[in-house]
């Protein structure tokens, strides 16, 4: 998709420059997503890259403790899966299940445990590294001035396993 920007407009017998630019929508995170804390309803957004592919995951995280996510990639296939917090350490693991077939399992950390905030990472099952956040503020992390989410702040630089 292009779009079009006056950057000058003179006189209607001088020239208009233009200049054509490429526009993408990245990935967006869901706007009805509501945080109720420490309940089972409780909803927060997640957004995953899944290795170095460019494929970006949105969607939601439902449950306190335990509970499943689903949602979309920027390749339009779906993806869901189950996780769970492990004891009183703010440790915890992902399932993730996609329509293409992609399977992997994430180890995460609560940066947050009030609002369930957390980051992990893991392995993809074509052995690609992928890296998730979730959380009620992660949005202010992760998100550009368009409503975005940010691919270079997503994905860039993040630990891989193993290394």
């Amino acid at each position: 998709m292009f779009s079009l920007h006056v950057l000058s407009a003179i006189a209607s017998a001088t020239a208009i420059a233009l200049v054509a630019t490429t526009a993408q929508a990245g990935p967006k995170l869901p706007a009805d997503c509501l945080s109720i804390q420490g309940t089972s309803s409780n909803c927060a957004p997640i957004l995953a890259c899944l290795g170095n592919s460019g494929i970006f995951f949105t969607g939601r995280a439902i449950g306190w403790g335990e509970g499943t996510h689903a949602g979309r990639t920027s390749a339009n296939f779906g993806c869901h899966g189950q996780w769970r917090a492990q004891g009183s350490f703010g440790f915890g693991e992902a399932t993730l299940e996609c329509d293409n077939g992609l399977t992997g399992k994430a180890f995460f950390t609560y940066q947050h445990p009030e609002t369930g905030t957390a980051s992990g990472i893991g392995r993809l099952s074509n052995g690609k590294a992928f890296h998730v956040w979730s959380g009620a503020n992660v949005d202010q992390f992760l998100i550009n001035k368009y409503g975005d989410v940010d691919a270079g702040a997503l994905c860039q630089n993040f630990a891989k396993p193993g290394t």
